[in-house]
């Protein structure tokens, strides 16, 4: 228990100290100048294709072997409203989620924070994770 709250802590210091040593998004354009939605592109190809397609709008080939469609990630952003940056993070961590994300079966999928962990600890985690959400964020197709 004392582990998870550490943890917990670990990764809500990190996130904050990540946050502070960003541009605000109004300085950085998302997308081609953007260098996390850059990087992102590039996990997003490595990690994301597969199930979402190349487009993010989910018809990857492995979309028909899957029990409910993957989600269509250019359609996040209600035309209108803000995009839910923190969701969209949370979501793609899986550590931190309560829900079930069905397609996938449990709540620790998708399981993009433990691999980003091993790969490289809490800050690649972080950055990764980041990097993912700015590149979603760019695709968006309600602006």
């Amino acid at each position: 228990m004392k582990m998870k709250a550490i943890a917990s802590i670990t990764f809500a210091l990190a996130f904050v100290i990540a946050l502070y040593w960003l541009p605000p998004s109004g300085q950085a354009q998302v997308g081609q100048n953007d260098p996390y939605a850059a990087k992102g592109r590039r996990l997003f190809s490595q990690y994301c294709v597969s199930c979402h397609g190349n487009d993010g709008k989910g018809h990857g080939p492995v979309e028909a072997s899957l029990k409910v469609p993957p989600a269509d990630l250019t359609a996040i952003q209600k035309q209108g409203e803000k995009f839910p940056f923190i969701k969209v993070m949370i979501a793609i961590d899986g550590e931190k989620t309560d829900r079930a994300i069905v397609a996938h079966g449990t709540s620790s999928m998708p399981v993009w924070g433990v691999v980003f962990r091993r790969k490289g600890g809490d800050l690649e985690k972080q950055s990764s994770v980041y990097a993912l959400t700015k590149y979603i964020e760019s695709i968006q197709a309600a602006r």
